[in-house]
């Protein structure tokens, strides 16, 4: 497993944990905890670009498609995070 694909895994994983973050804050009707949720996704993002500036200098294939699908669970939970924070304002 390269170095960048156990970044994009911790990408996706960070991006999970913000998900549920902003679910329970969703649940529980908690803006500080989607503050915290929103920090987890920002961190995300920074390692997401990482990532993707070391694949620019290898550019391998394989990683391309785990870059995709980091980068689509990124949006998700970012999407989420937008709605909840509409919700509980």
């Amino acid at each position: 497993m390269s170095n960048v694909q156990q970044q994009l895994q911790q990408v996706k994983a960070a991006a999970q944990q913000a998900q549920q973050a902003v679910q329970q804050a969703q649940a529980m009707n908690n803006p500080q905890q989607l503050q915290q949720a929103q920090q987890q996704l920002q961190q995300a993002q920074q390692q997401l670009q990482q990532a993707q500036q070391q694949l620019q200098q290898i550019e391998n294939q394989v990683d391309a498609q785990e870059l995709l699908q980091a980068q689509a669970q990124l949006q998700q939970a970012q999407q989420q995070l937008q709605q909840a924070q509409q919700y509980i304002q």
